[in-house]
């Protein structure tokens, strides 16, 4: 059984640009999880499963485990970028997929104020935060989109 609740968006008042006027070249897609390395163990991540981390051009970010999702902002770096403004749905996962379960504790990883690494060599993206690694493959262009409504706070 698998019972799907929605947290409230978190609103900012901020601004999520990029440090400086040229973007980092993971900005603007959609990268799909290859393998997550973690505890000296790399784990292929299956394409069915549909793993992924997002980047819109506007600092809007995305992390999808396959069974949440995990949206906010983030915020360009010298050597990566820092999330914040982190809301996920809270679907509940009664299984013992271990893969599954690795995409889960690795994208949970992304909170508020959360600095990850990045390293990027043609169409794969390194992402080093935690103690996690994810290998990803560029997929395809991630268009902007709107910030959630503030709420006023």
């Amino acid at each position: 059984m698998c019972i799907l609740l929605v947290s409230p968006a978190l609103a900012g008042c901020g601004s999520a640009t990029s440090a400086g006027p040229v973007s980092p070249g993971f900005v603007g897609y959609d990268w799909q999880v290859l393998a997550i390395s973690h505890g000296g163990q790399v784990s292929n991540i299956p394409a069915r499963m549909q793993v992924a981390l997002r980047f819109s051009p506007g600092g809007q970010f995305g992390a999808d485990d396959s069974v949440n999702f995990h949206s906010g902002t983030y915020r360009a770096t010298g050597d990566g970028f820092t999330t914040d403004d982190l809301a996920t749905t809270l679907a509940a996962y009664d299984g013992h997929d271990p893969t599954v379960l690795l995409a889960m504790t690795a994208m949970q990883s992304f909170g508020n104020g959360v600095h990850a690494t990045v390293k990027l060599t043609g169409d794969r993206l390194m992402v080093g935060v935690d103690s996690y690694t994810l290998t990803c493959q560029r997929g395809g262009p991630r268009p902007d989109e709107p910030a959630p409504p503030s709420t006023g706070g």
